[in-house]
């Protein structure tokens, strides 16, 4: 069994999440509010997966 994943959960991914205007439209602002790039960048490549 893995440490890191004891109860066997699927990885969480943002981007099965992402299924409308409204909502990438909210999940960019607020990645875009921390002052932290790689947190916007991350989510930018979360949207084009979706």
């Amino acid at each position: 069994m893995d440490k890191n994943n004891q109860l066997n959960l699927a990885p969480f991914d943002a981007s099965d999440y992402l299924d409308n205007e409204e909502t990438i439209a909210e999940y960019l602002t607020i990645a875009l509010k921390n002052p932290d790039l790689d947190i916007f960048l991350g989510a930018v490549r979360d949207v084009a997966k979706a």
